[in-house]
């Protein structure tokens, strides 16, 4: 059982399992998404979650300040960094934009 990732930016999709980190799918896709430091503290693959944020794991402490420090306000709701967030249920379309 997968779930279908979409980049929108990049006219991607790939279908991949639970506890795949979006790292994963941008690397196997070919996506273009920049990722800086890779362990969510550098804030440069923010993303916004267009659909399927309950088919993501939920935010951890470090994305939250880290989002914070970053937006400063301007970021809606569903941003995220792609290298922490992760496939977390099967069956569901998730699109993502940068």
């Amino acid at each position: 059982m997968t779930t279908r990732v979409e980049i929108i930016n990049d006219f991607l999709a790939i279908n991949v399992k639970p506890g795949a980190t979006i790292q994963d799918v941008v690397e196997a896709s070919g996506s273009a998404l920049p990722f800086g430091c890779r362990d969510g503290q550098c804030g440069t693959c923010v993303v916004e979650i267009v659909q399927g944020m309950e088919f993501l794991s939920a935010k951890n402490e470090k994305e939250f300040k880290v989002l914070k420090e970053v937006c400063a306000g301007t970021c809606s709701e569903n941003a995220r960094l792609a290298c922490q967030m992760k496939i977390d249920k099967p069956n569901g379309v998730v699109r993502i934009k940068y």
